[in-house]
């Protein structure tokens, strides 16, 4: 990962590419006022990894490939940073097993295998990615006591409230109005950053090929909560 600064609360600002227009040439021409946004492409998504999704592997090559068409305005990854302990650990709610759910803050909270913990492998950005495509790296999850899903705002916490991660401001800032997301998990991460870019005025654009679910079983559930919303989804 390219070093960084940091920005705003949790908003990273990466190194800067030597070409910042986008070719126009891959997704049929994406305008200057687009941007990418790779959720949480990380190794303990991985098959093997603390908290595995099916197949996350599979969209490696296909990421690398279309960050290499430099066709966004600008590209943001989020990286998952979670402290040791973290509220949303099936760990720290013995006697509990991952993939239970409970009640935190009166809303249903999956319990998680210990995951994507701070300065460890796993939580790295996949090193078979070039992360210096990135305009600006996201970091979420990094309060003890909140979930953080959405690359817009975190899970809600003790205080009933989302907290905004910034990043739509930095959308707006830069005159943004198509967002194209992709990464993992799919049914969880993925969904809820575009469920929060729809919820922020952003044409919503979900490149199906280029995500993968914790399970494949929650498939169907996705489009439809995609169609819900009138998300483009782009199967390349």
């Amino acid at each position: 990962m390219p070093d960084n600064e940091v920005l705003e609360t949790d908003v990273l600002n990466a190194k800067q590419r030597t070409e910042t227009q986008p070719a126009g040439l891959a997704l049929g021409g994406v305008s200057p006022h687009s941007a990418l946004i790779i959720v949480d492409v990380q190794p303990d998504f991985m098959p093997g990894g603390a908290l595995a999704c099916a197949e996350g592997d599979e969209i490696l090559l296909g990421l690398e490939w279309l960050l290499a068409q430099h066709a966004f305005g600008h590209v943001v990854a989020t990286q998952d940073w979670h402290p040791a302990g973290h509220v949303s650990f099936a760990s720290k709610h013995p006697p509990h097993q991952p993939f239970e759910a409970l009640e935190l803050y009166g809303h249903s909270q999956t319990l998680w295998p210990d995951h994507c913990i701070q300065r460890t492998e796993g939580a790295t950005l996949h090193p078979a990615i070039d992360w210096s495509y990135c305009d600006a790296i996201i970091r979420k999850g990094t309060d003890p006591r909140i979930d953080s899903y959405s690359a817009f705002r975190n899970n809600h916490g003790p205080d009933g409230h989302r907290p905004a991660t910034g990043l739509a401001g930095w959308l707006r800032d830069r005159r943004v109005t198509d967002v194209y997301v992709c990464g993992l998990a799919r049914d969880v991460c993925v969904l809820w950053t575009a469920e929060d870019a729809v919820a922020a005025g952003f044409n919503t654009h979900f490149l199906w090929s280029l995500t993968r679910p914790v399970t494949f079983e929650t498939d169907d559930m996705t489009r439809q909560r995609l169609s819900e919303l009138d998300v483009v989804i782009v199967d390349t």
